[in-house]
């Protein structure tokens, strides 16, 4: 039983699943055309999260690749905005220091033998999945530059094709530079934890990101609401 206690689930390949759904999908002009507007000030926000439109809240953690000397994928979560449905995949990497991977069998009671359902291949197959079956319009982060850097490398490693990879089909939203251009009005974030502090969000253990989707789902909840109308009604 891992330390969060959670139990093992052990996978099958979801190969042939996610082989019939890809072939199903539009092709890559045609997902360009269809893709949501984007999300440009806080207006538009407010507008797209109080209609029909569907959000996946998506966050990275890393490792250090100390072969490749560039961060490893370590764990991935996504929640849909205001819905119970979620993912939650802690990754194993052969690049893992020899102390991390064996943290990482120790903490899921694995022998080296099943550490293949785990791995990233594995892992995109099952949000690839997710995804096909919640149809989001919109993906959003807080500072999703270095999120989608991480993922394009390892589907050009895994030669997935470009317009089979979900964070290039669907609309983006980095919440962090939206923040930014419109409260700072700089090109300079912040730090999730700093925002959910100045808003006086429940807080959350960050940096875990199971966790860092709640806070960020928090911040949109925040930003749905019609503040100008709150403000004048007092």
């Amino acid at each position: 039983m891992p330390k969060d206690g959670m139990s093992v689930v052990r996978f099958s390949s979801f190969a042939p699943v996610t082989e019939m759904i890809l072939q199903s999908l539009p092709a890559e002009k045609d997902k360009e055309d269809q893709k949501a507007p984007a999300i440009k000030n806080f207006d538009q926000l407010r507008q797209r999260l109080n209609s029909q439109a569907r959000f996946l809240i998506l966050d990275l953690e890393f490792f250090q690749d100390q072969q490749k000397h560039r961060n490893g994928v370590a764990q991935i979560a996504g929640k849909m905005f205001e819905t119970q449905n979620s993912f939650n995949y802690y990754l194993y990497a052969q690049n893992m220091s020899a102390e991390r991977q064996l943290a990482f069998l120790r903490q899921y009671d694995l022998r080296l033998s099943e550490v293949n359902g785990y791995e990233v291949r594995q892992t995109f197959n099952r949000i690839f999945h997710f995804i096909a079956v919640e149809r989001p319009d919109y993906i959003v982060s807080w500072d999703n530059g270095t999120d989608f850097e991480s993922l394009n490398y390892e589907a050009n490693r895994l030669k997935i094709r470009k317009e089979d990879r979900p964070w290039r089909t669907i609309q983006s939203l980095d919440l962090e530079k939206l923040v930014a251009k419109e409260v700072w009005k700089s090109k300079s974030g912040i730090s999730l934890e700093k925002m959910c502090r100045l808003l006086h969000l429940p807080r959350v253990k960050y940096h875990q990101a199971q966790n860092d989707v709640i806070a960020i789902e928090q911040i949109l909840k925040f930003y749905a609401r019609d503040l100008e109308r709150e403000l004048n009604c007092h």
